[in-house]
Parts: C-alpha cells; sequence; structure tokens
C-alpha cells in the first residue's frame, strides 16, 4: 500500500472515529500525519499535514481527551544487534512525537552499551549487575516521563507499521480498558497468529497486511504476555490505590521482583490490573514479531526450573494455580455450529472466561454467559465476560434458554445431574459441547476422574441428547504404559486402544 493511501486512511478513519471516540480519532490523524510526512514534501502534503494538525488541536480541547505519548520500555542484556535493530524498528514506523525511548541495560558485555551511549533519543539506565527483568522494568518505568503510558517491550523483537499504534487505539476504545497486548510470530497464551514463515521478511510483508483497519480488532483477555504489552498510566496509578504498599518503594514494584529474573511477572501483573478493575484487551491487528527466548536459550534447564520456581509462586501469591485457568478449549469452538449469529452460549466452570472470551471474539454477535463456583475465579472472569458466581447445580435457577452450553473438564461422579440441568436449559436443537477427562486412560487411572466412554453415552441417552461430533485427545504414553495398553486390547488396531489411550474425550450433542 502506498504511503499516501495509508494517509488518507487514516484520515478516513479519523473522521469515522470523531463523533464517538475523540481520543481513537485524534490517534487516527496522528497516525495520517505521520505517513503523509514519508511522502516527498510539496504542496499538497504541506496542506494534507496542516489539516491533519488543525483537527488534532480542535481535539485535544474538547472534554475526555486523555491520549498520552507512550514511554517504549526496553531492557537489554547483551545481543546488542537485536536490541539496535528493535529500537531502529521502533524509529522507522512511528511519529516522533508519539513515544520516548527508555532503555536499561542490565550489565551488557557485549558492545550494546556502547551503542546506547550514542543514541541521543534513549533515556538510558545502566545497571552495574543483571537485575532480571521485573526489576528492569520497573526502573525503566520510573525513568519515564510520568503521564506516559508504558509499553513494555522486548528487545528481541521488530516494530513493523502501525503496531504500536494499533496498541493505542485498543488501548483508547474504552475507559475501562487497563492494558493491550500485541499478537505475533513466537508467544504463548493464544496470541500466536496461525500463519507460518520461514524469514523475516515475510513475517514483516504479513505485518504489513495484518496491521490494518479490521472489524472487531480486539479481543478479552484474562491475561497479556509481557513481551509487548502496553499499560495505561492511569491503571498503574490505580496499583498504587489498590496496593498502599507500592507507592513507599521506589522504584515502584509494578512489577513483582519476586520473579526475577523473568517469567510469570506479565500474569501477576494482568491479574493484578483486574483486580484494580481494569480489562485487558489483544489487538489482533497489532502484529509485532518476536524472535523469542534469545535471554535463556543459553540455558535450557535452568530456564525450565526457573518456569516451575515461579509458577509455584505465583499459585501461593494467589492461593490456586491460574494458569490452567486461562485455557482455551479451542477444540470444543470449532465444533459451534450456530443457527443464527447472534446465539446465546453458557459455559459451566468458566474459570477465566478465556474460552468465552475467544468465543466472543470469532462470533462478536454472540451474547455468552460464565458460571464460575470459585470466588476469586468469578470476580477476576468478571473483568472479562459477563459471568454468575455460584455453584451450577444449586445456585442456578434462570429460565433462559440457551443456544450453546459448554461443560469443559467438570463432568465427574455428578456427570448426570450436571447433563440434565443443562439439558433443561438448551433449547431445541441447541448444542452441548463438553470435555471430560477419561477414567480409564492409562496415563492417569483414577475412579474419581473423568467418565468413561460407556458413562457418556449412557447420560446422553438418560438426558435425550445425540451425540453428533465425536472426538479423542490422545495421552502421551510412556512405553511401559504401552505394553500395558496393549495386554488389554491385544492390537493398536483394536477398537479398543482409544480407551486406554484417550486423555480426553471431546463431544457435541444435540437436544433432541
Amino acid at each position: 500500500m502506498s504511503i499516501e493511501k495509508q494517509s488518507r486512511i487514516y484520515q478516513e478513519l479519523a473522521e469515522k472515529y470523531r463523533e464517538k471516540n475523540g481520543n481513537q480519532s485524534w490517534l487516527c490523524y496522528e497516525n495520517a500525519l505521520f505517513h503523509c510526512q514519508r511522502e516527498p514534501y510539496g504542496a499538497e502534503t504541506e496542506e494534507f499535514c496542516r489539516a491533519c494538525r488543525a483537527q488534532m488541536e480542535i481535539l485535544e480541547h474538547q472534554p475526555g481527551f486523555a491520549v498520552a505519548k507512550t514511554a517504549i520500555v526496553i531492557l537489554s542484556h547483551n545481543h546488542a544487534e537485536l536490541t539496535r535493530a528493535c529500537i531502529e524498528s521502533i524509529r522507522q514506523q512511528n511519529h516522533p512525537q508519539s513515544y520516548e525511548l527508555v532503555v536499561v541495560d542490565n550489565a551488557s558485555s557485549d558492545g550494546a552499551l556502547q551503542w546506547l551511549r550514542q543514541q541521543k533519543d534513549v533515556h538510558l539506565l545502566e545497571n552495574q549487575e543483571n537485575q532480571g527483568f521485573p526489576c528492569g522494568c520497573n526502573q525503566g518505568i520510573a525513568l519515564a516521563e510520568k503521564s506516559s503510558d508504558i509499553l513494555l517491550l522486548n528487545n528481541d523483537t521488530l516494530v513493523p507499521e502501525n503496531a504500536v499504534f494499533w496498541l493505542r487505539m485498543g488501548l483508547y476504545q474504552e475507559e475501562g480498558i487497563g492494558a493491550t497486548g500485541s499478537v505475533s510470530n513466537n508467544v504463548v497464551n493464544y496470541q500466536q497468529v496461525a500463519q507460518q514463515f520461514d524469514t523475516t521478511q515475510q513475517w514483516l510483508d504479513f505485518a504489513r497486511e495484518n496491521n490494518a483497519p479490521m472489524d472487531h480488532f480486539l479481543e478479552k483477555k484474562s491475561w497479556l504476555v509481557g513481551f509487548a504489552m502496553l499499560i495505561k498510566r492511569a491503571a498503574l496509578n490505580a496499583l498504587l490505590e489498590q496496593e498502599p504498599e507500592l507507592s513507599k518503594k521506589d522504584p515502584h514494584e509494578f512489577l513483582d521482583p519476586r520473579f526475577s529474573p523473568g517469567n510469570f511477572e506479565d500474569n501477576d501483573l494482568s491479574i493484578r490490573l483486574l483486580l484494580a478493575g481494569y480489562q485487558l484487551r489483544l489487538v489482533k491487528n497489532s502484529f509485532i514479531f518476536h524472535y523469542g527466548g534469545k535471554s535463556f536459550q543459553q540455558m535450557p534447564d535452568q530456564y525450565v526450573q526457573l518456569l516451575k520456581e515461579n509458577s509455584r509462586k505465583l499459585e501461593q501469591k494467589y492461593g490456586m494455580d491460574l494458569i490452567p485457568a486461562s485455557r482455551v478449549e479451542t477444540a470444543l469452538i470449532d465444533m459451534i455450529s450456530p443457527v443464527s449469529s447472534s446465539f446465546c452460549v453458557l459455559e459451566v466452570g468458566c474459570r477465566l472466561g478465556a474460552t468465552l472470551a475467544r468465543i466472543e471474539s470469532r462470533h462478536p454477535q454472540a451474547k455468552v454467559l460464565g458460571i464460575e463456583k470459585n470466588q476469586l475465579l468469578a470476580h477476576l472472569a468478571g473483568q472479562v465476560i459477563p459471568v454468575v458466581q455460584g455453584d451450577f447445580l444449586k445456585d442456578y435457577s434462570e429460565d433462559e434458554k440457551f443456544d450453546v452450553i459448554i461443560l469443559d473438564q467438570i463432568l465427574n461422579s455428578k456427570g448426570e445431574e450436571i447433563l440434565e440441568k443443562a439439558a433443561s436449559i438448551l433449547k431445541t436443537g441447541g448444542q452441548l459441547l463438553a470435555a471430560v477427562s477419561n477414567a480409564q486412560c492409562i496415563k492417569e487411572r483414577k475412579s474419581d476422574s473423568g467418565a468413561s466412554l460407556e458413562d457418556i453415552t449412557k447420560w446422553c441417552n438418560c438426558c435425550r441428547l445425540q451425540i453428533r461430533d465425536f472426538q479423542y485427545r490422545r495421552a502421551a504414553l510412556s512405553e511401559e504404559e504401552k505394553r500395558t495398553a496393549l495386554k488389554l486390547c491385544g492390537t493398536k488396531d483394536s477398537p479398543l486402544w482409544p480407551l486406554y489411550e484417550a486423555e480426553t474425550f471431546l463431544f457435541s450433542a444435540v437436544r433432541s
């Protein structure tokens, strides 16, 4: 797409947003201005830029205007060439007045520091020892302008055109959005795009197409990965009010130092933002290229141990393991076949609401509702999707009927009772989707865990549910477990083999 066409697109987008969101309109004018100034300068270009600036000035004086500059906080620890490429990509693809660069160097020894010292647009802090990611980010936030929003950005990234712009557009979509995150080629938490390419240039070409105006470009999230996470300054200030002990520390420990040298501090920060009343959004048209894991690749064993330790620390901090609670059961989502675009979905045991949020992202007109028994999970999920806190069997007595009901890993010894109640609030012809641990799996042979295939069939027959789609997810069996299964089945080709190999049964049933 030509630079001139980009300028016009964002000018038109600014006019579209003008009445409903002045902050987003201002951002669009700024982006149009940036693209315009990349053109060879002439009378027409000058007139276009003058018009954009005039509109921006009008919007700045309107009530509710709140757009802040973005402080891009980058940690540097060796890998000088990556840090340099990252910073150069930021300079090339963003309006120079829209951001400030803050770099905290964690005792680099490969020449990175020498190059950083020469960069006049970089606010640089030099640590004599490696302080780790959480502490370094806290130092960087303290170094930024006090009114700036904060973009935590890994140094092993490349920032394509419009990537930061769309993060900011997402952040200012609603006042209650506290943070936004990018999609990437190398990232967890269902933020990775489905496409696959071989070269960096192919990824940047993809980004040029992806980072463009898109209907329904935001997805609600229960946490965001800190490789590229933009946080509203008002949300950080809310943490100071929510957690008074933070204000006594210098620098403020917005990222919890207990997770140093890194990992799970982004989960923790996301949880705390939810607890402070803010929402999180994944920005689907903000793709940032991520090499991934450069700081830890040279010590894989230590990295695995660090993940385990920090996962335990997160569990200890909140009294439960929240990581599985953010799991999205995509296999069940893929089974949904709605009769109309405005269907109603209920998930029983919705945990942090991640599956329902993904359904809402795929089907923007769907109405979703979650039921969650655990009080903490229900409270956090309430910042993601609509949630009723309580026990489905004991507390839920609404008369509303649903087109789709999801039961993800909650069918156990009370499976028939749960299915019966779910069927009673399922519309005729509606879908019931379930994932059930296989109680007969050789890997996990626990009598109180999940259900057998025979149980599922019996329960569905009793509740007038007709199974239409049935799948299973294989367990990773050891050689000894495979030999045990062979003794029971005789051969892998036996129809009995899935009864022992299947870790999880997934099925779709229709109410007759």
